[in-house]
């Protein structure tokens, strides 16, 4: 696994400028961003300029709260949570809820393909599927798609190949009970250490 570094200013430019002030990136445009850079495997990094009074400019502070309620409010609440492994030991679930990258879902010698089926205990609103592998063994996923059950057919939510560090996938809203996340390619055994479902702020 090698970590990419995705370089961003909040403003324009690098630097303050006062006619920049209006011109400030909007919490919802951070918030894409954030998707784009550390939701696709990369270290996002922030460029916040001090004004000429060496402080943040209230403009900036403004968006950069907006940014956090953001993302406060989208992953406060992992439905996965409150769902069932069919066929497994609920102590496997806890492998990818614990939120610890070196605990990962086991898989027998040589199983380059995964299939986990989760239930929830009702039907939930979700757009959006986090996915994280320990990295400390490496990057290993190739392909995966993530379904939710309708009626009684299985429909594709999003797909992928690499996961990494983190991957954030946003599709439209689904309400649904059942959904199962499908490794179709590995080099080696996948080691899928986390797994998140959410519902966007807004």
């Amino acid at each position: 696994w090698y970590p990419a570094e995705t370089d961003v200013s909040i403003r324009p430019g690098w630097f303050y400028h006062p006619a920049e002030d209006n011109k400030v990136k909007t919490p919802e445009k951070l918030m894409d961003i954030y998707y784009s850079s550390v939701g696709r495997n990369g270290v996002l990094l922030l460029n916040i300029p001090p004004d000429k009074s060496g402080l943040i400019n209230a403009h900036d502070e403004a968006s950069l709260k907006g940014f956090k309620a953001l993302l406060d409010q989208t992953f406060k609440d992992n439905l996965l949570k409150y769902a069932s492994i069919k066929g497994r030991k609920s102590k496997v679930l806890t492998h990818l809820l614990d939120g610890k990258l070196d605990t990962y879902f086991p898989t027998k010698a040589k199983d380059t393909t995964l299939t986990i089926n989760f239930k929830m205990n009702k039907a939930q609103n979700f757009d959006v599927l986090s996915l994280q592998e320990n990295i400390k063994i490496g990057q290993r996923v190739e392909q995966f798609v993530f379904e939710y059950k309708q009626g009684n057919e299985w429909k594709v939510a999003a797909e992928g190949t690499t996961i990494g560090y983190k991957r954030l996938l946003r599709f439209p809203t689904v309400t649904a009970s059942e959904v199962r996340l499908k490794i179709t390619g590995s080099r080696l055994n996948p080691a899928l250490a986390e797994i998140g479902l959410f519902k966007k702020a807004g």
